[in-house]
């Protein structure tokens, strides 16, 4: 009886202490004093096809200091930059990217509905490359649902380096992709990604360091939990002035736009 009563005990002290003795990785390095943070969402994506090596070529060029990318797995284990898991929507092929080995995928065409050459959905590792090291980065890992974590180490292993690793952010709308890649790597980088609250109960479960929230559920009493809880707060996505200047005045930590234009200079 005694020993069950200290396993017991013992077991709920490990509880409280994951649920709640906990906090976020100090994210001072990563903002590297520019507060707020700009980051092109899906790359420049008004002047060039989202999520395309075009996109991320012309943010760097104009000057954005963090780029957000979508990735979704293929069948045979390629990160793909791509928000959409259909390629119908985007491109001139059909089916689903993780349903399809990436030789099938390789050749669809981004640039479907822009007058442009065409261009392909490039792969993560070959953004990677072209991306300067001042610029940071967003990953977002898409899933179509909760066991859906097949990205994950596969994403992690490719921004373990020095070079990726103080100046990524990993975040997901499922809370297991940051469970798991917090599992893999505790000093990775994480965001959580909400636009209702049915779920902001699992930060207390899967440890994200960064809020990422949807503009129309930001209010001040969320800046200051933040600030108090020692979350990051990333604002999604923000496309007028107006809005963009409440957030700074808020001082929230970074804003996700498409219009780039619209940066302060």
């Amino acid at each position: 009886m005694i020993l069950f009563s200290l396993v017991f005990f013992l077991f709920i002290a490990v509880v409280l202490n994951h649920l709640y003795l906990w906090k976020p990785h100090d994210m001072s390095l990563f903002y590297n004093g520019n507060s707020p943070l700009f980051f092109a969402h899906r790359g420049a994506s008004t002047i060039a096809p989202e999520n395309t090596i075009s996109a991320f070529t012309q943010a760097v060029k104009g000057g954005v200091p963090a780029i957000e990318i979508d990735v979704i797995r293929t069948l045979d284990s390629v990160l793909l930059c791509s928000h959409n898991f259909d390629l119908e929507r985007k491109t001139d092929c059909d089916g689903y990217i993780d349903e399809m080995p990436y030789d099938r995928i390789k050749d669809a065409n981004a640039a479907l509905n822009w007058n442009s050459k065409k261009e392909g959905m490039p792969r993560l590792e070959d953004v990677l490359k072209i991306v300067p090291k001042h610029v940071r980065l967003n990953i977002e890992i898409k899933s179509r649902s909760f066991d859906d974590v097949s990205a994950v180490r596969n994403v992690v292993e490719l921004i373990k380096g020095e070079d990726f690793i103080n100046r990524t952010i990993i975040s997901s709308f499922n809370p297991f992709v940051i469970w798991y890649v917090k599992w893999i790597n505790p000093y990775v980088l994480t965001g959580f990604l909400y636009n209702n609250l049915d779920y902001f109960f699992m930060i207390n479960v899967v440890h994200p360091d960064c809020l990422h929230t949807t503009a129309e559920l930001v209010s001040e009493s969320l800046v200051k939990f933040a600030k108090q809880r020692g979350f990051a707060l990333n604002i999604w996505t923000v496309n007028t002035k107006p809005a963009i200047d409440w957030l700074i005045d808020l001082k929230v930590d970074g804003i996700i736009t498409d219009r780039i234009e619209l940066l302060p200079t």
